[in-house]
């Protein structure tokens, strides 16, 4: 498990599963003693082709996901690494960027 990868945790219970862009560092992710990792929720895009939300970032196969995909910038999520059961690749580098300046503008971090 890395910076910027999707992993799937089950969310909002465990017979539910979603995506989660990982924001953790790489070295945090990968260290043993930290049992958690931080990152942002993923849903299908519905309707499909409907205009995005502020707060959201649009993936697609490019990222590694089988169809349209938002990820929701505006809360960030606290996940426990044992609980996470398949891990697809990294999101491309222009997406981790639009990422990084929705979640900045939606944290009001300037």
């Amino acid at each position: 498990m890395k910076q910027w990868e999707v992993w799937k945790f089950p969310y909002p219970s465990t017979d539910r599963a979603h995506w989660f862009v990982i924001l953790s560092q790489s070295a945090w992710c990968e260290n043993a003693q930290n049992p958690v990792v931080i990152g942002l929720l993923c849903t299908t895009l519905r309707p499909p082709g409907r205009e995005l939300k502020s707060h959201e970032v649009r993936l697609d196969a490019a990222d590694g996901m089988d169809w349209d995909t938002v990820v929701k910038c505006c809360h960030v999520h606290e996940l426990p690494k044992i609980r996470a059961s398949e891990g697809r690749g990294p999101v491309t580098l222009p997406r981790q960027r639009k990422i990084a300046l929705t979640l900045r503008a939606c944290l009001g971090l300037g």
